[in-house]
């Protein structure tokens, strides 16, 4: 047997389905073994395997638990029966002769134990990781303090990332990275598999050691390229996998440089501080909503006190501030404000503030130490509402930006293949109302037909990919034609990566666009029938009703505002909106309340979705149905600001 190959996946379904097809794309003329082992992925990984990769040539190992990244490619590298090995990531994509240029590379000189070839980022970037120098106590310090950075051509700084080496020359190194290591079973014989004290990251660094203690020869090929998305795993094991990598680099420094103890006491060092700072930084992501809010009480407390105190009491700031801010806050959790997935919700805001403010005045009733001025309380939580409301709304439309596409950049897309799965990836871009696609047009391939397309939709063949791209201001390039090769892929994205692009790939049989750190699912029409619309519920209708009431009186107090920067047409509309005959956020067109198609999509909107969208793609009905699916008030509120910022 000439090559095996083993894969360790971890929750990356569908990268590693995309990377599958690859590799046994590459290995059609090759007599080889694939290993994958499964570390217990709870996102359908082992039904998927089972169901489509049951082949001879493929062995599963489906794990009961994680056992991490070494031991489980332990598992499968003591089986391993080829001349050569390639241990390979699930989140990569092979070019169609990877496999053949790499054995044949393996070849030239038996003194080669492993070799890696080049890289690249999902943007067609060079990855730099993948060739390295090791960490000696002089290369460490170069890199710790910057100046690998500053001084990327200097061969003396510089010898970490070797970025003064050319990208595009073969030469010795001394490691690879684990996504991709080529190498033959011999090494497996003489210097043993991974080393098992590593969890997940500083194996593939502590291998390579080891294969050039025994004498072997590692090399960094370029003869081919490889995509590697980086990190697929490691992004769905949280805060887990920064103590791990820290971890691991300790391992590796008391296991090579104990010689050197002050070495070893500065890498340390330098080790704990880096990781210090990533664990506030992670720490900081998930407790500065309520820090904000924090603030938020703070302040509005201090303003609404203020016209009761000419010097505000001891008493004050050091029991009653901290007693409304705990209060409010724990209302907040008590609400669901910060459970993951409705950081900037304005769903549960307002019951969230009126169980703050009736807390806080049942204190200021039973206890005098906090008994200042209901009125002042009451002060404050008018502000406290602002604020929030404020920031929350800010934050959707310039962090969350939502989904209903209204603060979203326009995505000119191109799409390369002109076949009719092409046509179909289009047609499903423009449907996703929230995501703001422009498909300007089509890149044609050799092979490919475009009798399907309309005419005039045919930018250039794909050739030209790079001036079609320039001249159409192109943002994103999507690859679905099924005649493209993976080689083919990936010099586009290489020919284009100097331009500010996403590149996203449809494989094919799949229906998902896997890009750079994100897999977008191709949803297909769903029917009605099976759908649950939020505009339905009556609580959701009520709530609509009070939001129209609250803002018809701001729309009076902004009138001379409103007259100067031209929205006369507010003030016909304010009287159907106060007698109920319209709404502010609504239809675009309604029957007495429903659709063409029968949907309920409620009243006539003095603004709607569809007079809002950039692109108009969708008809009306369309986008009327999937206001009523949607219909929130973080939307509504959302696209207010939107209609009156236009």
């Amino acid at each position: 047997m000439t090559l095996s190959i083993v894969i360790v996946s971890y929750n990356v379904k569908e990268f590693l389905e995309q990377c599958l097809y690859s590799v046994l794309k590459a290995m059609q003329n090759i007599d080889g073994e694939i290993f994958v082992v499964d570390n217990n992925s709870v996102d359908g990984t082992q039904s998927m395997l089972k169901a489509k990769f049951n082949a001879p040539n493929i062995r599963l190992i489906l794990n009961k638990e994680n056992l991490g990244f070494g031991k489980a490619n332990n598992q499968a590298l003591r089986l391993c029966k080829g001349e050569f090995v390639l241990v390979l990531n699930p989140d990569t994509l092979l070019q169609e002769d990877t496999l053949e240029k790499m054995i044949a590379f393996m070849k030239t000189d038996e003194k080669i134990g492993a070799a890696g070839c080049k890289l690249l980022n999902a943007d067609g970037t060079f990855q730099l990781s993948c060739r390295r120098g090791f960490p000696s106590p002089e290369v460490s310090f170069y890199k710790i303090v910057g100046l690998s950075r500053l001084f990327p051509k200097s061969k003396r700084f510089a010898r970490y990332n070797l970025t003064y080496l050319s990208t595009e020359e073969t030469y010795e190194v001394d490691a690879l990275m684990g996504a991709f290591m080529f190498l033959r079973r011999e090494v497996l014989e003489t210097v043993g598999v991974f080393d098992e004290a590593f969890f997940m990251y500083g194996e593939d660094l502590d291998w390579c050691y080891r294969i050039k203690q025994a004498g072997w020869k590692i090399y960094y090929y370029p003869g081919t390229q490889i995509i590697h998305y980086k990190g697929e795993s490691a992004k769905k094991m949280s805060f887990n996998y920064v103590v791990q990598f820290y971890e691991a680099m300790l391992i590796f420094v008391r296991k090579y440089y104990a010689s050197s103890k002050w070495f070893e006491a500065v890498l340390i060092a330098g080790i704990y501080a880096r990781a210090s700072l990533a664990f506030l930084r992670r720490l900081l992501a998930h407790v500065y909503v309520p820090m904000v809010d924090a603030l938020c009480v703070v302040v509005s407390c201090l303003v609404g006190f203020k016209w009761k105190f000419d010097e505000y009491p001891e008493t004050f700031l050091e029991f009653a501030l901290p007693v409304y801010v705990a209060v409010q806050l724990l209302a907040f959790v008590s609400f669901g404000q910060y459970r993951e997935g409705y950081t900037y919700s304005l769903k549960k805001l307002f019951p969230a503030l009126i169980t703050g403010f009736a807390v806080s005045s049942t204190f200021n009733f039973f206890f005098k130490a906090v008994a200042f001025s209901r009125a002042g309380l009451g002060l404050s939580y008018l502000m406290l509402f602002a604020l929030v409301f404020g920031w929350r709304l800010l934050a959707r439309v310039m962090i969350q930006r939502s989904f209903s596409g209204a603060f979203e950049p326009e995505k000119r897309v191109a799409i390369v293949g002109t076949e009719e799965v092409a046509k179909q990836v289009a047609e499903k871009l423009l449907n996703e109302v929230g995501k703001n696609y422009n498909v300007v047009g089509f890149i044609a391939t050799n092979e490919s037909s475009s009798e399907t397309l309309p005419a005039g939709s045919v930018l250039g063949s794909l050739e030209n990919i790079d001036e079609i791209s320039r001249i159409n201001r192109i943002s994103e390039l999507i690859f679905v034609s099924p005649a493209l090769t993976n080689t083919q892929v990936l010099s586009a994205i290489t020919r284009c990566n100097g331009r500010a692009m996403d590149f996203k790939i449809v494989p094919q049989g799949m229906d998902v666009m896997i890009g750079k750190g994100a897999i977008d699912e191709l949803a297909s029409s769903v029917p009605l029938a099976d759908v649950e619309f939020n505009l339905s519920h009556k609580s959701r209708q009520l709530g609509k009703r009070l939001f129209d009431l609250a803002i018809a009186p701001m729309v009076l107090l902004l009138s001379p505002v409103i007259f100067l920067v031209g929205h006369k047409h507010i003030f016909k509309s304010l009287w159907q909106v106060i007698t109920n005959q319209k709404t502010w956020i609504g239809a675009a067109e309604s029957n007495n309340g429903y659709s063409k198609g029968g949907v309920f999509v409620g009243k006539l909107g003095v603004w709607s979705l569809w007079l809002l969208q950039k692109n108009k793609h969708l008809d009306k009905e369309s986008l009327d149905v999937f206001y009523a699916k949607n219909s929130t008030l973080g939307l509504d509120v959302e696209l207010l600001v939107k209609a009156l910022l236009r």
